[in-house]
């Protein structure tokens, strides 16, 4: 009877000790003072870009009880391996850069994503598209007529300035970008896209539909001198995305924070002409995925 209730004892010891080891675990999870690096793609003027996601980062510090640094970026690419190294925890890739993370760690995971008003190209939803728009001034009415044309390109790793371009683009007119077109310049964001286009340095870009709106609601360009020659399949919005070195119960945090629709955000909302932000799965971009994967089979 005495070895009986010696052993009872000793497993009810060793019980609560791992509860507490667990709940010290948690506590220090969520106690826990070092910064967050967050980070994004610049798809436009990254000063801008920071800037509209202030209220957004504030936030999350502000509830999270923890600072949020952020890694201004240099590329795309740049972006994808600080996720990678997880020397950045949590950061806006567009979904083809989301795609190429993923397929490397599949830690990488999209979670959230913003919802857009209707813009003059953009739909209201989750999703935009690639276009290749020109001016009317350059008197171009058919891509057909950009054969040999100079054209400008986002990034290598952009969804919408290049690789969904050069898969369904490609696949229209049957053949290689490189063969179609004549000079070919990568400007490294969507607004020095468009900016090429509008001085006359390139006859026409691919871009991101969402990025045109922007660009007519600031006067850049005027809608009634743009042109759209082409435009892909609907392609879901940029995915905020966790690194690996984001474990499973902050993640729940850093959702529950942002998808509960705070008041604090809808300034921030309505400055960026967004409708809110939504929940997001790996799922939602298997589209993506599948080109990727499609462009990484056919480098083999």
């Amino acid at each position: 009877m005495k070895n009986l209730i010696a052993m009872l004892l000793m497993a009810a010891f060793l019980f609560l000790t791992a509860a507490s080891a667990v709940c010290g675990e948690t506590a220090v999870k969520f106690n826990d003072k070092t910064p967050l690096w967050f980070s994004l793609i610049p798809k436009k003027n990254v000063d801008q870009q920071i800037s509209d996601l202030k209220s957004l980062l504030e936030l999350l510090e502000e509830k999270l009880q923890r600072p949020i640094k952020i890694i201004r970026p240099q590329s795309y690419d740049a972006v994808i391996e600080g996720i990678l190294s997880r020397t950045i925890d949590f950061a806006i890739l567009g979904p083809a850069s989301y795609a190429k993370a993923r397929a490397r760690d599949n830690r990488v995971d999209a979670f959230a994503s913003f919802s857009a008003k209707k813009g003059f190209l953009t739909p209201q939803g989750s999703f935009y598209n690639s276009v290749l728009f020109t001016l009317k001034k350059f008197g171009y009415a058919s891509f057909k007529d950009l054969k040999g044309k100079r054209i400008a390109f986002t990034d290598p790793e952009s969804t919408s300035g290049f690789i969904i371009p050069n898969m369904e683009f490609s696949r229209r007119i049957d053949l290689r970008l490189k063969a179609f077109f004549g000079t070919q310049i990568y400007t490294g964001s969507h607004d020095r896209s468009i900016n090429a286009v509008a001085k006359g340095d390139v006859d026409a870009a691919f871009v991101s539909s969402a990025r045109v709106d922007e660009a007519v609601k600031k006067k850049k360009i005027n809608a009634d001198d743009i042109v759209i020659l082409w435009r892909s399949r609907p392609i879901h919005h940029d995915p905020f995305v966790f690194g690996g070195s984001i474990q499973e119960p902050l993640r729940n945090r850093i959702k529950q924070i942002m998808l509960s629709s705070p008041p604090q955000l809808e300034p921030m909302l309505t400055k960026m002409e967004m409708a809110g932000i939504v929940e997001v799965s790996n799922q939602d971009y298997q589209a993506i995925h599948d080109i990727i994967a499609a462009q990484s089979n056919q480098k083999q």
